[in-house]
């Protein structure tokens, strides 16, 4: 089932006097939306304790929960400690994970620095297939890792390689499509129902039915410049976009089953209900 919700605790929610994590459970549902990502953007700090009380309350509710884990992991990386501390965020996010109750984790491949893009490519390729093993070993084979496409230029993870990321592994290993990424990479390439149809039929005849009909998604409007992305806005901006309509259109007329978060600055939770209501009305 297609599923909207926000990343992280948007200004509405704390306007409303609310403080912690585990109350957005209750309220996501009353506004009638689906999914939640807690980020570890700068690190995973939380006691295993306090993610399994926040996970019991999100299963009460039946919103499911998803993690993002930290920002600063760099699958190209020339050095061995920092590659086994990229080991480690990953898997300390896939514990968190576990401890939750969820089963989706994204993560961001990383850069080539001053490498040669093919030779990053290739060493991020390798480092992964190292990921994928561990993952299997630790016991995590029941959780979904979600290569996410990126918004610079510079950055690793356009389209091409993150199918290849996800052709590496089994059908633990599904695509985490950051539409507003992809359109501030190339500058704005997502206006008609055609644009967004390209991306879809390119995942299914690189990753095939199964995982596309899975994907997770990353949704917002972002600022851009020749570089890529800039920051990311909200759904009333009117000048950079993607605006989301024609993609939710995609989505119905392909029968697909995504996890969709949204992603806006401070309105994440409207954005995300203006998105379902939406797919809601044309489905």
């Amino acid at each position: 089932m297609i599923k909207f919700g926000p990343s992280g605790l948007c200004m509405q929610f704390a306007e409303q006097g609310y403080k912690h994590t585990a109350q957005a459970a209750a309220w996501l549902k009353g506004l009638g939306l689906d999914c939640f990502e807690y980020s570890f953007g700068r690190g995973v700090q939380i006691k295993t304790e306090t993610a399994e009380e926040i996970g019991k309350e999100f299963a009460l509710c039946g919103i499911e929960l998803s993690v993002h884990a930290p920002y600063f992991i760099n699958l190209a990386t020339q050095e061995e400690e920092k590659a086994q501390n990229n080991h480690r965020y990953i898997f300390d996010s896939l514990a968190a994970l576990k401890a939750f109750g969820g089963k989706r984790c994204v993560f961001h491949p990383g850069s080539p620095l001053k490498m040669p893009r093919g030779e990053a490519v290739t060493l991020m390729l390798k480092r992964f297939e190292t990921v994928i093993k561990l993952k299997e070993e630790y016991g995590y084979s029941d959780l979904l890792l979600c290569p996410e496409t990126m918004g610079k230029k510079a950055q690793l993870g356009d389209l091409e390689e993150i199918i290849q990321m996800c052709n590496l592994g089994g059908e633990d290993i599904v695509p985490c499509i950051d539409f507003g990424h992809l359109n501030s990479r190339d500058l704005g390439i997502y206006h008609t129902k055609d644009d967004y149809k390209r991306t879809i039929d390119r995942l299914i005849e690189g990753v095939g039915e199964s995982k596309t009909d899975r994907m997770h998604v990353h949704f917002s409007k972002i600022q851009y410049t020749a570089n890529g992305e800039l920051r990311h806005l909200t759904f009333d901006d009117d000048i950079y976009g993607p605006d989301f309509e024609p993609l939710m259109e995609v989505f119905a007329e392909y029968k697909l089953n995504p996890y969709i978060v949204c992603e806006s600055a401070g309105t994440q939770t409207r954005d995300a209900l203006m998105m379902k209501k939406y797919y809601d009305s044309i489905k």
